[in-house]
């Protein structure tokens, strides 16, 4: 069976979309209202569907000046290996970079493994010389 070709959107999924996506993917669930909110304050949102199924999806979040965070890098399983997380990451950079100004930061955290992927994009890993480890907290 042939795959649909695979389009791709700046506007974010609805938050049903968003929700069912997450879960198919393995990321958790997520409650209605907070994942509306959360994709509305989105800078950036890419979304990749292959006719109505959303199949990939990323976003960038941060003060849109000199800060810039890639979040939520999601392919669904069934669809990895066919560049579209590449797509996703290029048309993020692509649109950061219209409004970036020089020296500003756009920084992500990689999921274990996954370093290499972000790598080819020009991203390097942390701790490295001058810099240490990136860290998180969750609430």
């Amino acid at each position: 069976m042939q795959r649909p070709e695979i389009s791709v959107t700046l506007d974010p999924p609805s938050a049903d979309d968003f929700i069912r996506f997450r879960a198919d993917c393995g990321w958790g669930e997520l409650d209605e209202t907070v994942a509306a909110k959360s994709l509305a304050a989105g800078l950036v949102n890419v979304s990749c569907f292959a006719g109505d199924t959303l199949v990939g999806f990323g976003r960038a979040v941060g003060d849109g000046v000199l800060y810039f965070y890639l979040q939520d890098i999601i392919v669904h399983p069934d669809w990895r290996g066919k560049s579209i997380g590449k797509t996703i990451v290029n048309a993020l950079m692509d649109e950061i970079r219209k409004v970036a100004p020089k020296g500003a930061t756009v920084g992500l955290m990689a999921a274990d493994g996954k370093e290499a992927f972000y790598e080819q994009f020009g991203f390097k890993s942390r701790p490295a010389e001058g810099y240490g480890a990136g860290m998180t907290l969750f609430l």
